[in-house]
């Protein structure tokens, strides 16, 4: 049998008609539905200027413009008037937020879900049942968690050992991933694009949108530090030292930690070097690896949605729960062309197995038509947006975020997450986002000398070694490269 979760800590559960009690949970009631906030899981009731109850945010919004992570009732500056201004009122004032979060609409008789930008609390959903949980195991008693999973789709898609269920599929029938980007129709049980809608237009000023970016990573930042104590990721990649730029003029305030094993050396040789010169406090964590039943748990907690090394080495970061916020570098890669190849011009035309094989696993006809049906919701933007989105929605949400509940006592905030930073990422002109000049750039225009050390290698015969080891450990991973690099 499956191992079923043991703790749901973090996680929720909303429906229409009234939820099975559970001791560990809290039940609030919104206008027409019911929602369970289990363990420490934040859940702050949303209203309009006029006193309205609007719904509900889940998590941990972080309106960075003011500088602070929301704890209490919300009430929004501006009243919401009819159906036909939910759209444009959600975002301007749910999406104006940065931080990691759901958002519960409940009113005007509409009963939606949404997710942050990236995604980055994730949700699965029941539409025969009209059921929204964080997790399948919040939907499924244990005989039908082990009843309902899809093994034959599970070894296909080699989850256990590094692979994932892409494009909304989890591992069990019947239930279904939200796509960021994407809102569910509690009421349907269908998911409907709310953004973007239109092509997004080429900004005639790149280095004004990385400045966006920054600033907006920095405002995140500051309201995360004054919510309580932070530490940063710091790594030899790309996200990190953007981020690192960003926060120049707290730096020297600033806690940075880096996973410290045999896959992580150049990381914690290049942050070591980076907190050398530029008097950043650092520290290393040890590789710490967890018992069997321990990683089955961790699996377990992420719906069995994906597998891979974070489901041993998880343990790692667990010195960090006294922390408010750790403070990851996702969402960078939406700037920097992720799923491009050098082939790829505005004469590109996708199919769904185009997009599945950039995946890079084994291609499954299933994964092929959950591709071609989120293509409807792309039509008419360039190549170029449309693989960016793929990655976003596909992939990032998909696969970064299935895991966002098995950790729930170190609360992950990624800062380049937020609609003002993607935005201003995918305004950036194509020869940008092919060749990583967001991120030169943006660390050009904030912290110069960071530069002076190479991103993402040594800069020395290392590289060559490096490569070696690494392709002689996991051999499977230069076929996966391959594949998507090459189809």
């Amino acid at each position: 049998m499956i191992t079923y979760p043991e703790s749901f800590d973090g996680q929720f559960l909303i429906g229409a008609e009234p939820l099975p009690h559970r001791p560990d949970a809290r039940t609030h009631r919104l206008q027409t539905l019911h929602l369970q906030a289990i363990g420490t899981l934040p859940v702050l009731k949303v209203s309009d200027r006029d006193g309205r109850p609007l719904g509900a945010l889940l998590g941990y919004p972080v309106d960075y413009r003011k500088g602070a992570v929301l704890t209490g009732d919300v009430r929004l500056d501006e009243a919401l008037g009819s159906t036909e201004e939910v759209e444009a009122f959600v975002e301007r004032h749910i999406y104006g937020l940065g931080g990691s979060f759901v958002f519960v609409l409940d009113c005007h008789g509409l009963r939606r879900l949404y997710l942050d930008a990236d995604g980055s609390m994730s949700a699965v959903y029941d539409p025969e049942r009209q059921l929204c949980a964080a997790t399948a195991g919040l939907l499924l008693d244990p005989d039908a968690y082990d009843r309902r999973f899809e093994r034959e789709l599970y070894e296909f898609l080699d989850v256990r050992r590094d692979g994932w269920f892409p494009a909304g599929l989890t591992a069990h029938r019947g239930i279904s991933r939200v796509l960021c980007n994407h809102y569910l129709d509690l009421q349907g049980g269908k998911q409907h694009r709310h953004w973007p809608l239109a092509q997004i237009s080429i900004t005639a000023d790149p280095d004004d949108a990385c400045r966006r970016i920054t600033r907006t990573v920095a405002q995140t930042v500051q309201a995360l530090r004054n919510a309580g104590p932070i530490a940063f990721a710091l790594t030899a990649g790309n996200e990190t030292r953007l981020i690192l730029a960003a926060c120049r003029e707290m730096s020297a305030d600033l806690e940075f930690v880096t996973i410290s094993g045999v896959e992580t050396r150049l990381d914690a040789v290049r942050a070591k070097e980076l907190a050398d010169r530029f008097g950043l406090q650092h520290r290393l964590l040890p590789i710490r690896m967890a018992d069997d039943a321990a990683a089955e748990q961790w699996h377990a907690r992420a719906g069995h949605c994906i597998g891979g090394p974070n489901m041993r080495s998880f343990p790692t970061i667990a010195s960090l729960t006294d922390l408010s916020f750790y403070i990851g570098g996702l969402g960078g890669e939406i700037g920097r062309g992720f799923f491009w190849r050098p082939t790829d011009t505005e004469n590109t035309v996708l199919s769904a197995h185009d997009i599945a094989v950039r995946f890079g696993m084994p291609l499954h006809d299933r994964v092929v038509a959950a591709v071609e049906d989120w293509m409807k919701s792309v039509c008419g933007f360039d190549v170029f947006l449309q693989l960016d989105l793929a990655y976003l929605e596909l992939r990032m949400g998909c696969w970064a975020f299935a895991q966002a509940y098995s950790t729930p006592h170190v609360k992950h905030i990624h800062p380049l997450i937020s609609r003002e930073a993607f935005t201003a990422m995918l305004s950036l002109p194509p020869e940008w986002r092919r060749s990583n000049r967001m991120i030169t750039r943006g660390i050009e225009l904030a912290w110069p000398e960071l530069l002076d050390m190479p991103i993402n290698r040594y800069g020395d015969h290392r590289d060559y070694t490096r490569l070696v080891g690494r392709a002689l450990r996991n051999p499977h991973l230069i076929v996966r490269k391959l594949r998507k690099r090459f189809g």
